[in-house]
């Protein structure tokens, strides 16, 4: 697009006698003189800003669009996080009442059976300790499981989001090049030429 605008600009600059040298101009109610191809030219590079612009705000609400995708992220990365720490506290309380409540059954066995029980009573104490460290083992897991799962998405989202917001940022400042390029006047040698 910039090598076209550029070629142009060149050819203009090359036959800017016949682009300004007055012609008759038919308006139906009047006829008169005036530099047509000037007037083509002008027409076309004004058209050509208008869409470049548009090119310029659509890309600008691109990059805003991206600007609140990354404060989505933010914010359902907090809340994933006061979720987990929510998840991880109901747990160790749901285990503690568990584990208290196992406790003081077993502990009220303890005193109602004679000497031959209690044996049988460490016995299942034991199991039960047991039981619930493997109970609180394949909890952590899990728990551990899901956090790799989540975080793994979450990355993945947030590099695309980057990627997106870069590729958009270098395509805002090509199309600001193109236009820093397009607005500066020419060189007096190109004018002499």
């Amino acid at each position: 697009m910039t090598a076209v605008v550029v070629l142009a600009a060149v050819v203009a600059a090359l036959n800017w006698d016949a682009l300004v040298r007055p012609v008759p101009i038919s308006l139906l109610v009047a006829t008169p003189q005036g530099p047509l191809a000037l007037v083509l030219l002008l027409t076309i590079v004004a058209l050509a800003v208008l869409f470049f612009l548009a090119a310029l705000l659509d890309r600008a609400a691109q990059l805003r669009q991206v600007t609140k995708l990354d404060r989505q992220l933010a914010a359902v990365r907090s809340k994933l996080e006061a979720r987990e720490l929510e998840a991880a506290d109901l747990q160790e309380g749901r285990f503690d009442a568990a584990l208290a409540d196992v406790k003081t059954q077993v502990n009220a066995l303890k005193e109602g059976v004679d000497a031959r029980i209690g044996a049988a009573s460490t016995t299942l104490e034991s199991h039960l300790v047991e039981r619930f460290q493997a109970l609180e083992a394949g909890l952590q897991d899990a728990m551990t499981a899901m956090e790799t799962r989540d975080k793994e998405r979450i990355d993945a989202l947030h590099e695309r989001v980057v990627r997106v917001r870069d590729e958009l940022a270098a395509d805002v400042a090509q199309s600001e090049d193109a236009l820093a390029r397009l607005v500066r006047p020419a060189d007096p040698e190109d004018e002499g030429a």
